[in-house]
């Protein structure tokens, strides 16, 4: 218990701060007094595409699809949440091996949003023209994360998620987000595949966003957004990076219990050497259920100990 108060003071240190000042809208509500906890079915996957233009050929490194079962939790701005892939599920039961691991981390200060986020994945089959090859031990890691500002102050992305905001009216809003993942392909364990290699994504995507209530209680979210930077391979350099993501989703949001479906996919293109281009997309879809308690103790008088320090 007094690890998890530790940790609950970091977070509110730097929560205690930002929303001081922070008002409630006619058009969207805030649920930061209750701890949000949803349970959710997730289907993620990080997928590769080379593509040798003078070959005019086209190699597909996609990792086997697996079911996720995870758990979210939201009090104040800190979000956080952790899946895994059990093989109760019928299309985790014959996958050679393979695994998914995939971690999220989310941060509302003021209006700011920041997402952090980790995949670790074994098992990639090798898709050509003509014929498949599955490599039980190749492996990929992301991680990285985004941040955005939110300009229009009448719109709550924090309620696209449903956990502790509902947006009340109509509205949208445009969202410059700048991401940045290391990307690393590791092929040492893997017989014909040789070294490992990584690169680092960078880019900026003015992004729009709009939530509408299409009812009491039910609201559908979609966001679109195109953007460009840069990507530096190891041991090359930096070149043109095109990026694009996209979001839409359907919740049912009341005081204490909610539900919906939400997915969302970001996808890149650059140069990964001479005439060869690289494709590389994060694909997400998630279908989740929850309840709003009310914070323990603890986690309430922890928020105003941290608030009374930064008077």
């Amino acid at each position: 218990m007094d690890i998890i108060r530790a940790i609950a003071i970091c977070f509110f240190a730097s929560a205690g701060y930002a929303q001081t000042g922070v008002e409630q809208s006619a058009w969207h509500k805030k649920y930061d007094g209750k701890l949000s906890v949803q349970a959710f079915v997730l289907n993620t996957s990080n997928t590769f595409a080379l593509n040798y233009g003078d070959q005019n050929l086209a190699i597909d490194l996609e990792p086997n699809k697996k079911t996720t079962l995870g758990l979210s939790v939201q009090y104040d701005i800190v979000a956080f949440s952790l899946g895994f892939a059990p093989s109760f599920f019928a299309d985790n039961k014959d996958n050679g091996n393979s695994k998914m691991t995939s971690f999220g981390l989310d941060l509302f200060p003021g209006r700011f949003v920041q997402r952090l986020d980790y995949y670790y994945q074994r098992g990639l089959s090798l898709n050509v023209e003509g014929g498949s090859i599955y490599l039980e031990n190749l492996k990929t890691m992301k991680v990285g994360g985004s941040t955005a500002f939110i300009f229009n102050r009448r719109f709550s992305y924090r309620s696209i998620g449903l956990q502790n905001a509902k947006q009340l009216k109509s509205a949208g809003t445009f969202a410059p987000t700048l991401s940045y993942f290391y990307t690393e392909v590791n092929g040492r364990s893997q017989e014909g595949m040789g070294d490992k290699g990584y690169f680092v994504n960078v880019a900026l995507t003015p992004t729009y966003y709009y939530n509408w209530v299409i009812a009491k209680d039910f609201m559908v979210s979609a966001g679109l957004g195109l953007g460009a930077g840069a990507t530096f391979p190891e041991g090359g350099e930096a070149k043109f990076l095109s990026q694009a993501s996209a979001l839409i989703g359907l919740g049912y949001n009341s005081e204490r219990f909610f539900a919906g479906i939400n997915s969302r996919a970001m996808g890149s293109n650059h140069q990964a050497s001479g005439n060869v281009a690289m494709d590389d997309a994060i694909n997400y879809a998630t279908a989740f259920v929850g309840y709003r308690f009310d914070a323990p103790k603890f986690l309430v008088k922890g928020k105003e100990k941290i608030k009374e320090r930064l008077k």
